[in-house]
């Protein structure tokens, strides 16, 4: 009877216990999310939700305090995990851990007014001093939205299309917006489209192709995520063939001076360089230079451009070897003379040099 009524004491009691927990509520899940498209698949929670790995921190979410947080040095993207301690771990070179400012509440600035500190002293307080990488605004993620939205919508109208192109040009200037744009297969497609010779004015193929030029612009990772969307079963030619129809075909010198300009950008890449060359592109550039636009400010502004581009990648350096063809410094100049005779001896040299394959249309 004793180990009976010791029994049912016992079941009320956990009765009790299990009654309260299960009174008290759940905590509530963090369900406020970001939406920037109408696309529910690129929506994200407004308080970043940490994990034992890193997650990409979206500019304008809520970081809370005590993560890891680092700036990946090889995608310029900000990412933090659960702070995890790793005495052993080794460093990766291609992250740099940056102080959120949650973390910075008690950090004081080293003394400068010290005079005549040792060096290596100011070397140790500038080692110490934490890396704040800088800061993407949230109007400026809206304004890239937005305008990636007017170009990619097919009911656009061209009174807005214009605007949406300006804006991504200012932002196509950073390396983070570049390669965001870049990422975008659609917009990329898309601005891809615009530069082609089709009905459309010649204020948005020429803007087309600076946006374009612009986001891969000394942007390595920019330049290969847009060449990733080229090349396939549905888009079998790129940005490069739309260049060489420019050059044999179009007349307007601001359009040809911004394909030429990506052009350059597109030659970054080495493979872009030699389809370039193996198309003719030697003869497309002697074909340029010799272009006589109306105007000569028209003609000299060409003709820089092409050697520029001759400068920037077709000219031999010291290191090279290459005794063919006159070094860099003997003819084009930092600031070529549009009047220079070196420039078409350069010319003349690199085509015989590259012949590429003829082409009947020049």
């Amino acid at each position: 009877m004793v180990l009976h009524g010791r029994l049912i004491t016992c079941l009320a009691t956990l009765s009790t216990f299990f009654t309260a927990r299960a009174a008290i509520p759940s905590p509530k899940a963090a369900t406020d999310l970001i939406c920037h498209t109408n696309h529910a698949s690129e929506c994200y929670p407004q308080t970043f939700q940490p994990t034992e790995k890193f997650q990409t921190v979206h500019d304008d979410q809520n970081l809370p305090p005590g993560l890891h947080v680092r700036m990946n040095l090889a995608t310029g993207v900000k990412e933090a995990r659960l702070n995890i301690p790793e005495p052993n771990a080794d460093v990766d070179a291609s992250a740099l851990t940056i102080i959120d400012d949650s973390d910075l509440a008690g950090y004081q600035q080293p003394n400068r007014e010290v005079e005549n500190s040792p060096i290596d002293s100011q070397q140790e307080d500038s080692r110490q001093q934490p890396f704040l990488p800088p800061q993407h605004d949230v109007a400026e993620g809206t304004l890239f939205s937005d305008s990636a939205s007017t170009i990619k919508n097919p009911n656009s109208h061209m009174s807005d299309l214009l605007p949406a192109i300006e804006n991504l040009e200012d932002l196509a200037h950073s390396y983070h917006w570049g390669l965001s744009l870049a990422k975008d297969g659609d917009i990329i497609h898309k601005l891809f489209q615009l530069l082609l010779p089709t009905q459309l004015s010649l204020d948005i193929r020429s803007l087309a192709t600076l946006v374009f030029g612009t986001a891969i612009h000394n942007n390595e990772a920019a330049l290969t995520a847009a060449l990733s969307h080229f090349y396939n079963d549905e888009w079998p030619e790129g940005p490069l063939e739309a260049v060489i129809m420019a050059l044999l075909h179009e007349q307007s010198p601001l359009l040809l001076n911004r394909m030429l300009f990506l052009l350059s950008s597109l030659c970054q890449d080495q493979n872009q360089l030699q389809k370039f060359l193996e198309a003719g592109g030697m003869e497309l550039l002697i074909k340029t230079y010799q272009a006589e636009p109306t105007a000569v400010d028209d003609r000299d502004r060409l003709r820089k451009k092409v050697a520029h581009f001759v400068l920037d990648h077709l000219l031999p350096t010291a290191e090279t070897g290459d005794t063919d063809i006159p070094n860099g410094n003997d003819g084009i100049e930092e600031e070529p003379d549009p009047d220079s005779e070196w420039t078409m001896i350069h010319l003349q040299q690199l085509a015989e040099k590259y012949p590429g394959h003829q082409n009947d249309e020049l």
